[in-house]
């Protein structure tokens, strides 16, 4: 499940900015965003709008942002200190924890794949599992603690793909019903559409059995601005995940069954393994290990052994996204 939501928060820390006499920081969990000097102080309740949120035009206008917004909230430098959300007063009758999402009509923005890759949709079938929702950090700081043993693995700018296979009465035995589709969708057999290329590319119908699942990312020339140095037209796959039987298998187990099928070379870099500590946020900054001339997307952390966690509400799983990342335009290769 996704927890994104526009939320009444307590501002934690709100300093002025070193550099601008008319401007403040203010620290919201592990965001910072830059403000108008005196509008908020610490400890007060304001409404936390974060990064990737769809704003309404009436609401632009509101915040006296008109010159500076491009469809979604995006993580930007005012005067050499990182703004990562909006903030603004909450109205009569808010009060902490709300969540005024719906109330303020703001919406998630979603990374788009051009239409002649999305291929044409399927019926949607309750036993293809979606992806987990993974949260930033930033978000929820105390979910990792020293005692927890991590992997920790470069993040891939690509696109969601899932592949899966289930027995069928209508297929021969040991074949299997293969599904293929991005995040939320479930697609039509093409070699042409994006994913069944990739599934295609990686002999997914032959070797997956029954009650398999894969997670991945399809990466490549075209399908995001980050190409990872692949040509015009090629695309590879990234597998993050496994399931068996309804289970996500923990990350040994994983990386035995992807060597099994020949697919160890799919694994994304492995940037740690062992005890969690919070200076380890320094591997989502800097360049991809996949292709040392391009910017890192960041990074994912999940425990070695799968596990449940209250305040996520499901996997215990984060990502941690790199400054360099969120404010790319043009330039996202090293010259």
């Amino acid at each position: 499940m996704s927890t994104f939501k526009v939320e009444v928060v307590t501002l934690d820390l709100v300093v002025n900015h070193p550099n601008a006499d008319r401007l403040d920081i203010a620290q919201v969990r592990g965001w910072r965003c830059v403000v108008g000097r005196d509008q908020f102080k610490t400890g007060e309740a304001a409404v936390y709008i974060p990064l990737d949120s769809v704003l309404p035009e009436y609401l632009v206008k509101e915040l006296g942002i008109e010159k500076g917004y491009r469809n979604k909230v995006k993580s930007i430098k005012l005067r050499g200190e990182f703004s990562q959300g909006l903030l603004m007063k909450p109205r009569e009758g808010w009060k902490l924890g709300d969540d005024v999402t719906d109330a303020i009509g703001i919406t998630k923005w979603e990374e788009q794949i051009p239409i002649e890759m999305r291929g044409i949709m399927a019926p949607r079938d309750p036993r293809f599992v979606q992806y987990t929702d993974i949260e930033n950090i930033k978000n929820y700081p105390s979910v990792f603690t020293p005692v927890d043993e991590v992997v920790i693995t470069e993040k891939i700018h690509g696109t969601n793909w899932r592949a899966a296979k289930f027995a069928s009465a209508f297929a021969a035995d040991g074949v299997g019903e293969l599904l293929v589709g991005s995040h939320r969708t479930n697609l039509k057999e093409s070699e042409t559409n994006l994913y069944w290329r990739a599934a295609n590319l990686l002999s997914v119908k032959e070797k997956l059995a029954p009650g398999e699942q894969l997670f991945g990312e399809v990466y490549g020339a075209g399908v995001q601005d980050l190409t990872y140095g692949k040509a015009p037209g090629e695309i590879a796959v990234a597998i993050f995940d496994v399931m068996k039987d309804g289970k996500f298998l923990d990350y040994v187990d994983m990386v035995t069954y992807l060597e099994s099928k020949g697919w160890a070379n799919l694994i994304p870099p492995v940037l740690h393994s062992g005890p969690w500590d919070n200076s380890l946020l320094k591997y989502a900054a800097g360049y991809s290990v996949l292709c040392h001339s391009q910017i890192c997307e960041g990074v994912v952390i999940k425990p070695l052994v799968e596990a449940y966690d209250c305040q996520l509400q499901g996997r215990k799983i984060l990502k941690a996204i790199s400054e360099a990342y969120l404010l790319r335009k043009n330039d996202t290769e090293r010259h």
